[in-house]
């Protein structure tokens, strides 16, 4: 049991350095696509001290105004460092190469999560250098207690396993539509809208921020930013739970339509 673990993690391992070290290869390719941070920053914090200015406002539902421009920081890390392996996904049915992809010797989906860390470490590596000299020029250090990391950091890998699970499932729809860009626009405006990437949920009617709340979509943007700027110990457990919770449900209805998927290549593939 304990080999066949090692061996496990050593083979998934090295599918993400591998890919990591793709990235790296092409870094400023990715940084090239990543630039676009900067001028969503410079946006982001031209709009909000206007926002403030015009409340004569130090703090907004307890957020300063260093702090917004923190919390967006973070929020854009975690959006646009996400992987993009439902495009992916997508591309292998429509060429065909799906039919080789799943019967090689590793768990397709695992395979996929591996393959995602190592250009995520990049992607949201850049998005957040870039983004950091707007940040400082404007809004200076962090007031945070380093001590509290740790448990933002699980946040932040809780959320990007939920993402994960979500765009596996917005993937495995290409089975069906082959192209899957509709349902992927779609998350990304509900992630937009109703998970805090456009406006901290702290800022929206009490109805809407408990509705937003106890959905998916605030979980993997405005939780890891929301606890980084502004850790409160309570918030922290419930999102905890929350996203648990959601695991577990998106994760059988991935189990269940990744096996539908798999008897449809069969039958179909042969």
């Amino acid at each position: 049991m304990l080999k066949q673990l090692r061996i496990t993690t050593i083979k998934y391992s090295s599918i993400s350095v591998v890919n990591l070290q793709n990235q790296l290869a092409y870094v400023w390719d990715v940084a090239g696509r990543s630039v676009m941070i900067v001028i969503f920053m410079f946006v982001f914090v031209q709009l909000w001290t206007a926002v403030y200015n015009s409340q004569s406002a130090t703090e907004i539902a307890g957020l300063t105004l260093a702090n917004t421009i923190w919390y967006f920081l973070i929020a854009e890390v975690m959006e646009l460092g996400k992987p993009r392996h439902d495009v992916n996904i997508s591309e292998e049915v429509k060429d065909g190469s799906i039919a080789y992809t799943m019967v090689r010797p590793y768990n397709y989906l695992g395979y996929h999560f591996a393959n995602g860390l190592g250009e995520a470490g990049v992607r949201m590596g850049l998005v957040f250098v870039l983004g950091l000299p707007v940040v400082l020029y404007y809004a200076g250090l962090p007031v945070v207690d380093w001590r509290n990391l740790p448990a933002v950091l699980l946040v932040v890998a809780l959320a990007m396993l939920l993402d994960f699970f979500v765009f596996s499932i917005i993937g495995l729809l290409a089975f069906v539509t082959e192209d899957i860009f509709s349902f992927r626009l779609i998350y990304q405006k509900l992630v937009f809208i109703l998970g805090g990437l456009m406006i901290p949920l702290d800022f929206l009617p009490d109805w809407l921020q408990r509705i937003a709340r106890v959905l998916p979509f605030s979980l993997t943007t405005y939780a890891p930013a929301k606890l980084f700027v502004a850790f409160d110990a309570a918030q922290f457990r419930q999102i905890v739970i929350t996203q648990l919770i959601w695991l577990v449900i998106i994760g059988a209805l991935l189990f269940r339509q990744y096996r539908w998927a798999t008897r449809r290549l069969v039958v179909n593939g042969g």
